[in-house]
């Protein structure tokens, strides 16, 4: 089971590279072409594909007995690809903005959507070499160092 939550966590953190990559192609998309519907590569991506293999995740972490803290890391995961969708559904609530009523105050506040991706790309990282680990030594923290001290007398 360890193996197949490193592939999993890997899976995780490629589709989030994925998905950084389709959130650049929408936007030098809409620049060339206008009212193109470039964008909805990315949206189905993050809502449909990264958040079932974030949910995926979390089964097989629990599966794989990766520790407490790696759980709820996945658990992280799953929730912040939901702040990502309350992000625009907020920020659009709180300013009025819109796709047909734009303005700075809403580009403020929809803006985070890029941090909390970013958020979510270091998430996976961090928890692809904690299954690494899990798969490589049996356990996700790290090995103690042993001191090289005198015998006590």
């Amino acid at each position: 089971m360890r193996k197949a939550f490193l592939a999993v966590s890997a899976l995780l953190f490629l589709d989030t590279i994925v998905q950084l990559y389709l959130a650049a192609f929408g936007t030098f998309a809409l620049d060339l072409i206008p009212n193109h519907a470039s964008f909805d590569y990315h949206a189905f991506n993050g809502q449909v594909v990264l958040r079932s293999l974030a949910l995926l995740t979390i089964l097989v972490a629990a599966l794989a007995k990766a520790g407490k803290n790696t759980i709820w890391l996945t658990v992280g995961i799953f929730l912040l690809t939901w702040v990502q969708l309350l992000v625009f559904i907020v920020g659009g609530m709180l300013t009025g903005a819109g796709p047909d009523n734009p303005s700075i105050p809403g580009a403020w506040a929809v803006a985070t959507h890029a941090v909390t991706g970013l958020l979510i790309i270091f998430s996976c990282y961090w928890l692809l070499l904690r299954a690494r680990r899990l798969d490589r030594t049996g356990s996700v923290t790290r090995p103690e160092k042993v001191s090289a001290q005198a015998p006590a007398a």
